[in-house]
């Protein structure tokens, strides 16, 4: 039993280390897609087009990592 709980102690902290880095990126990834869309809204929508990709791409890798982080860590819940 503490075996499991010690597995489990260091999946917490790899999920809660994996969400205070999404965090981050969360942030740069708003700024991403600020700048695409003032890109587009003052007449560059070539340019900001590919900056609103870009925020979507990041936008789906950090819900995929938070969610494959969250299942492994409740995988590994002590019962």
């Amino acid at each position: 039993m503490k075996d499991e709980k010690k597995e489990y102690l260091v999946h917490k902290q790899m999920y809660q280390s994996t969400v205070k880095r999404n965090k981050k990126i969360g942030l740069a990834n708003m700024f991403v897609l600020a700048t695409g869309l003032a890109l587009k809204y003052i007449g560059r929508p070539d340019i900001g087009e590919h900056f609103i990709w870009l925020g979507i791409v990041i936008l789906l890798y950090t819900f995929g990592s938070n969610m494959l982080a969250k299942k492994e860590m409740q995988k590994h819940q002590p019962k």
